[in-house]
């Protein structure tokens, strides 16, 4: 058996190091050793690629995943059969260390060919896999001291607040508009997919009113429903694409009796700072990169937003307790039906 191992301190916590390693998909961005590599990283599956170390011959590369913790431990095992052969254990443990991560970087080789391996392993894989960790490194800490463009509320929020305000779509003519007669509540960031987003932003800034404080004043012919199979139907306007009203139509639905809006699109100061910021993994499900997170939150939490992968925790108390009610005591109106 031959072994090499090399160590390293990443100023990245142990998520981002690992979302980077698993990302293979990415790799030809920065990795230089595995340059090509496709498949799925799940436990048993088999990858393709190629291996690429100075000096040596560039064999493929046909690792099967053979073990993964999230954030904590990546493992993946070639197989060279034959009398003359031998495995190789690639193996990535995470250490949380602090705010930041100890990589230990370890490749085990066995078999029958393992011992004429020790001096090509020295001289060549090792330096090779040392200037790996490297790069990996400078990625993590890249990722993990970015600073992304979440939304124009968290750098400059609304220092006052009005009652009453128009909404208009960014149409240059003929805006659709959409009055509120009364102040916005719950005004919060979101981070799913189905919430509009203002140019460059990763998040969404909406809040509610009652549906009855919020009226279409102009040019309603050019809103269409986004998707109908929606509980909150979310209206746009058909030319620009700006969201402008989301409503609620099932009156068993928690949030019956609401209006969805996106504060930013008033001229006036309507909604103050945003009060949480919610659903933010689901940015990654819209193209983010995963890696991306620890700087996300770590912007929110110096703005003073908390951060939450669902509601707030009022929210998700007032939902729950809604469920109850609902379960419990039927309206009238349904019963007689």
């Amino acid at each position: 058996m031959e072994v090499t191992e090399s160590t390293i301190a990443i100023a990245a916590s142990p998520q981002t190091v690992w979302s980077i390693i698993d990302d293979i998909d990415r790799y030809p961005e920065w990795n230089p050793i595995v340059p090509r590599i496709a498949g799925r990283t799940t436990v048993g599956e088999r990858l393709s690629g190629e291996l690429v170390i100075p000096d040596m011959p560039t064999p493929p590369l046909t690792p099967m995943i053979t073990r993964i913790v999230a954030g904590r431990e990546f493992r993946w095992k070639s197989v060279i059969p034959g009398a003359q052969g031998f495995s190789a254990e690639h193996i990535f443990i995470l250490e949380p260390k602090g705010e930041g991560t100890t990589l230990i970087h370890r490749e085990v080789f066995d078999g029958p060919a393992a011992s004429h391996l020790a001096e090509p392993i020295r001289l060549l894989v090792a330096p090779a896999y040392r200037n790996f960790d490297v790069q990996l490194k400078t990625r993590a800490e890249e990722f993990a001291h970015a600073s992304p463009a979440l939304h124009p509320s968290v750098a400059a929020p609304d220092a006052e607040t009005a009652s009453h305000a128009t909404l208009r779509c960014l149409c240059a003519s003929n805006q659709v508009e959409v009055t509120l007669k009364e102040p916005v509540q719950h005004n919060h960031l979101c981070g799913c997919s189905k919430c509009w987003k203002p140019e460059g932003a990763l998040l969404a800034q909406t809040a509610v009113v009652a549906a009855d404080a919020a009226d279409i004043s102009a040019h309603g012919e050019k809103l269409r429903l986004v998707d109908s199979a929606s509980a909150i139907r979310r209206h746009l306007c058909r030319d620009c694409g700006t969201h402008l009203i989301g409503t609620v139509e099932d009156p068993t639905h928690h949030f019956y009796g609401l209006a969805f809006v996106h504060p930013e699109l008033s001229a006036n100061r309507i909604a103050g700072k945003p009060e949480f910021a919610g659903f933010i993994s689901s940015v990654i499900e819209s193209g983010t990169s995963a890696s991306a997170m620890e700087a996300i939150r770590r912007e929110l939490a110096a703005a003073g937003i908390e951060c939450h992968d669902a509601f707030s925790p009022e929210i998700m108390d007032i939902i729950a307790y809604h469920r109850v009610k609902v379960a419990t005591h039927p309206s009238l109106a349904l019963a007689a039906e």
